[in-house]
Protein backbone atom coordinates (compact mmCIF):
# COMPACT_ATOMS: atom_id res chain seq x y z
CA UNK A 1 0.00 0.00 0.00
CA UNK A 2 1.41 3.23 -0.65
CA UNK A 3 1.44 6.09 1.40
CA UNK A 4 -0.79 8.30 -0.21
CA UNK A 5 -3.58 5.51 -0.26
CA UNK A 6 -2.69 4.33 3.48
CA UNK A 7 -3.38 8.06 4.25
CA UNK A 8 -6.77 8.02 2.14
CA UNK A 9 -7.71 5.01 4.55
CA UNK A 10 -7.02 6.43 7.61
CA UNK A 11 -9.05 9.61 7.11
CA UNK A 12 -11.98 7.36 5.96
CA UNK A 13 -11.57 5.25 9.04
CA UNK A 14 -11.48 8.41 11.03
CA UNK A 15 -14.38 10.34 9.57
CA UNK A 16 -16.70 7.35 9.20
CA UNK A 17 -15.45 6.85 13.63
CA UNK A 18 -15.64 10.04 14.89
CA UNK A 19 -18.32 11.89 12.41
CA UNK A 20 -20.76 8.87 11.24
CA UNK A 21 -20.73 7.14 14.75
CA UNK A 22 -20.22 3.88 13.03
CA UNK A 23 -18.89 0.87 14.66
CA UNK A 24 -15.56 -0.97 14.08
CA UNK A 25 -16.98 -3.73 12.69
CA UNK A 26 -19.69 -1.96 10.38
CA UNK A 27 -16.27 0.57 9.15
CA UNK A 28 -13.88 -2.92 8.40
CA UNK A 29 -17.27 -4.03 6.22
CA UNK A 30 -17.48 -0.96 4.22
CA UNK A 31 -13.93 -0.62 3.50
CA UNK A 32 -13.10 -4.08 2.84
CA UNK A 33 -10.50 -4.37 5.56
CA UNK A 34 -9.67 -6.37 8.53
CA UNK A 35 -11.34 -4.61 11.84
CA UNK A 36 -8.15 -5.19 13.85
CA UNK A 37 -6.94 -2.75 11.30
CA UNK A 38 -9.66 -0.63 11.93
CA UNK A 39 -9.20 -0.62 15.97
CA UNK A 40 -5.33 0.03 15.33
CA UNK A 41 -6.50 2.90 12.92
CA UNK A 42 -8.39 4.49 16.01
CA UNK A 43 -6.15 3.78 18.57
CA UNK A 44 -3.38 5.16 16.64
CA UNK A 45 -5.33 8.77 16.48
CA UNK A 46 -5.62 9.03 19.88
CA UNK A 47 -2.08 8.55 20.57
CA UNK A 48 -1.97 5.21 21.82
CA UNK A 49 -0.32 2.17 20.94
CA UNK A 50 -2.02 -0.87 19.54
Amino acid sequence: MTTLSRQVLVVRVLTLWLQENRDTHSIAAELCIDEDEVCKIIEQSEGRMP
